[in-house]
């Protein structure tokens, strides 16, 4: 029996209008996702421009607050702060706040269309709270960064042109510099020395070869047959026969004889040719000598009395780091807003990174765009900051122009302008403008930055135990002008420093008087360098009043020094290898004058049994007597000698 229970069991309740199974889910999972970009969003942001910020600017970034709205397609960063890594305790820029309106359009391609942006309230060498971190130097790796290999590149070029203890060498040279002293350990490695040996080995060898191609030519056995067989021939102008047969064996003799002149005079030409190599190879040794003098004079570090080689040593840190700065943001506009690339370049792009990826985080990848827009496209942006609002604030005006991801497609580069003031932290006149053209395979940027006036802090002229110079306090003035063209810098820098402060020690009492002399006397320094080449191979020129004065300075006290030091490389060099390069010289006098010699004897020789068998056959031609035998020897000889 069936209950009224197991009935209402059984039924299937019937489904409202609402599918909860469906709806339950999707709510939690837009519930979820909606927390996420309410809590989470704007301080993963943050942190990451934190991060990639601290990593390209090699000192900590801070940003004060990030707040993305979507409902109103708006991002805002207040209070972006970046650290002066030679100055950790205090920041070399402040932006108050960077406002972005972004397109709906845009956002719902999933990318950032950007048509207006503000950058307010920017401050300058403003004081931090606590001294930043500093990005330390990167330790070995097969693997480096885009932005190290970038660094080290450009440091690899500069290094080659700079001694850091430039002024230490010019001290130790001035207190004395005892080259015997310090050769004990060097000198087997002189390339006279060493050439010598070979030139040693190189003669005995070549002395075999030319005996034995002398031994190969005709001996005066040989040639006294020869003249045996001409003096046996007899022109009896009675007999026509014999005296064609006379004939026709006295031109065999000659040609025979001829042979042996050309395998003379080829022997003589190659020996004779080989003999003139080997004494210029000789000559050649005072080259070498020349060489070690200078490579001697690099050991011992003594310096060229050169006011470019004091302006290169001295100010060549300053321009480095000008250089790497330009080099490293020059290649992040190229990693960020690439140019035009080939197959074989964008393959080549792929392994590179320009900042290491915190561990545990995805790859990004950026696919061709053919009709929307980039993934990131900023319109314009306006500069703008006006005095009064702090005591780092300045009065700077400015826009950013087409800054996007891909400037091959929207075909416009992207310009940066800006003038303004820092009145407070004494910088005056800057006037920026900054054009990158990645709209070509070639790209193109140039960028054009003066400051009329500027506060200069402790810049390292030289610092080593023997002689530290810095320039302390200054107010500097600069202009620098570059274009770079795929990887080929043109780069030009004019700076004037004024009202100069020194920091002078140095052990040597002499040292100390005379730069100190130089340098109170003054009152502005000029630099002007100019870098043309490519980044892995580039000419650096360096001038500056202060260089020059130096080296007029050291002239006449360090001039005789360095004369003396050379005079006793010299020395030392002859007396190591002058008893070896004289005995090598009396042997290969000797070597040389016998092979001669024996050659032109036996030239000579050939020649002369040459012209006794030709004079030979001549006083046969005209025995003959009369014009019948003449008649008959023509019929005998026709067929030998022609008609």
């Amino acid at each position: 029996m069936t209950t009224s229970t197991d009935k209402a069991a059984k039924t299937p309740k019937a489904k409202g209008p609402i599918r909860w199974e469906a709806v339950i889910p999707a709510a939690i999972l837009t519930g979820l996702v909606g927390a996420y970009f309410t809590i989470f969003f704007d301080g993963h942001v943050r942190r990451v421009i934190e991060y990639v910020g601290t990593q390209v600017n090699g000192a900590e970034v801070n940003v004060g607050r990030l707040s993305t709205s979507v409902l109103g397609a708006r991002l805002e960063i207040d209070n972006v702060q970046v650290t002066d890594k030679n100055k950790p305790e205090r920041n070399l820029v402040q932006v108050g706040s960077i406002r972005f309106q972004m397109s709906w359009d845009a956002l719902l391609r999933a990318k950032v269309l950007v048509n207006e942006a503000s950058i307010l309230n920017i401050q300058a060498l403003n004081k931090r709270r606590t001294p930043g971190y500093v990005v330390p130097p990167p330790p070995p790796s097969s693997d480096p960064t885009l932005l190290q290999k970038a660094q080290d590149q450009v440091v690899a070029q500069t290094q080659k042109k700079f001694n850091k203890n430039f002024l230490g060498d010019v001290a130790s040279i001035l207190g004395g510099t005892d080259p015997e002293a310090q050769l004990k350990n060097i000198q087997g490695q002189l390339k006279s020395d060493a050439r010598i040996k070979e030139l040693e080995k190189e003669l005995k060898e070549k002395t075999a070869k030319w005996e034995q191609r002398i031994k190969e030519l005709p001996q005066g056995q040989e040639l006294k047959a020869y003249e045996t067989r001409i003096k046996a021939l007899k022109f009896d102008g009675k007999n026509p026969a014999e005296f064609a047969q006379s004939l026709q064996e006295a031109q065999k003799i000659i040609k025979e004889v001829e042979q042996k002149v050309k395998l003379v005079e080829q022997t003589t030409k190659d020996v004779k040719g080989e003999t003139n190599a080997y004494a210029q190879a000789f000559k050649d040794l005072e080259k070498m000598v020349n060489e070690d003098i200078r490579d001697l004079q690099d050991r011992l570090k003594l310096p060229n009395i050169d006011g470019k080689e004091f302006s290169q040593q001295l100010f060549m840190q300053m321009v480095e780091q000008k250089l790497v700065g330009v080099r490293k943001y020059a290649e992040m506009a190229k990693h960020y807003m690439p140019p035009k690339r080939t197959a074989e370049e964008k393959q080549a792009k792929k392994a590179e990174r320009l900042v290491p990826p915190k561990r545990g985080e995805g790859k990004n990848y950026r696919f061709p765009i053919t009709t929307g827009y980039p993934l990131f496209w900023m319109k314009h942006a306006a500069i703008s900051s006006e005095l009064g609002q702090s005591e780092f604030s300045g009065n700077i005006k400015g826009e950013i122009k087409d800054l996007t991801t891909d400037p091959v497609f929207i075909q416009k580069p992207t310009l940066i302008l800006a003038k303004g003031d820092f009145p407070n932290q004494g910088i005056q006149g800057l006037d920026a403008k900054i054009t990158l053209d990645h709209t070509k395979e070639q790209a193109k940027q140039s960028m054009v930055v003066s400051i009329a006036a500027f506060p200069v802090g402790e810049q390292k002229l030289s610092d080593s135990a023997d002689v530290r110079l810095a320039l302390a306090q200054a107010t500097g003035s600069s202009v620098l002008n570059a274009t770079l063209v795929d990887e080929t810098i043109t780069m030009e820098m004019k700076n004037t420093f004024t009202s100069p402060k020194y920091d002078l020690q140095a052990k040597n009492k002499i040292v100390q008087e005379i730069i100190g002399n130089i340098i109170n006397d003054i009152t502005t320094i000029t630099l002007n360098a100019k870098i043309v080449g490519s980044f892995s191979d580039f000419a650096v020129n360096i001038n500056s009043n202060l260089g020059d004065e130096l080296a007029k300075g050291f002239q006449k006290q360090l001039q005789a020094k360095i004369d003396e030091a050379k005079a006793k490389l010299r020395a030392l060099i002859d007396e190591r290898i002058g008893a070896e390069k004289a005995k090598l010289k009396a042997e290969m006098d000797k070597v040389l004058g016998g092979v001669t010699k024996e050659l032109d004897a036996k030239k000579a020789e050939v020649d002369k049994t040459v012209s006794d068998a030709k004079n030979s056959a001549n006083a046969g031609k005209n025995s003959g007597g009369t014009k019948k035998l003449e008649q008959e020897g023509k019929k005998l000889l026709k067929g030998i000698f022609g008609n």
